[in-house]
């Protein structure tokens, strides 16, 4: 008798818990509905969609500058050159262009 009373509790345990998740998912899906529509809705979502395209464009900009193992930037006061994380590896051309450029002699 008593095990019956225990399998019969856990029975009535389970099905509360079956329906605890059941209203939990249906309060899901409906919250989830409420912020899709508040998102979509008027300049919250221009705004939303404007900001999160803003923020991609940004990281594909800083990924892509520091990704390269070595990237030439005009100058140092370009953002090439500030957002990139390891400076050392910058080639700016006027400065290569200077150390490497050969020295005419005059024959006078």
């Amino acid at each position: 008798m008593n095990k019956l009373n225990e399998s019969q509790q856990w029975i009535e345990a389970e099905q509360k818990r079956s329906q605890l998740r059941s209203q939990r998912s249906q309060q899901f899906k409906l919250n989830l509905i409420y912020f899709a529509r508040w998102v979509g809705s008027g300049w919250r979502g221009w705004l939303f969609y404007l900001g999160s395209f803003g923020i991609y464009i940004f990281l594909g900009f800083a990924l892509g500058l520091n990704f390269p193992s070595a990237i030439a930037c005009p100058n140092t006061k370009s953002y090439c050159y500030l957002l990139r994380l390891d400076k050392e590896t910058v080639v700016i051309p006027s400065d290569y262009i200077k150390q490497k450029s050969p020295k005419k002699f005059s024959n006078e």
